[in-house]
């Protein structure tokens, strides 16, 4: 049984952990110059939403993934 499905699942959340630690270091700096208020909260919601989208359409993605015929017992071409 193969782990490669699972490990693109896993990149991609950890892809997701860097862009929002990058782009939280860049609202930091922008912050000081202006305030960021209704439109940085909208963003930090729709953030969140994506994330939880991913997580769950990701989750079934990976297992539909094993219920194919080259990950099932015996495997095949």
């Amino acid at each position: 049984m193969s782990f490669i499905p699972v490990m693109g699942y896993i990149g991609g959340i950890f892809t997701f952990g860097f862009l929002y630690w990058l782009l939280d270091g860049i609202r930091k700096d922008i912050q000081v110059v202006a305030t960021t208020g209704d439109t940085y909260d909208l963003l930090l919601m729709m953030w969140g939403a994506l994330l939880i989208v991913y997580l769950i359409f990701g989750g079934v993605w990976v297992i539909r993934k094993y219920n194919e015929d080259q990950y099932r017992q015996g495997g095949g071409f």
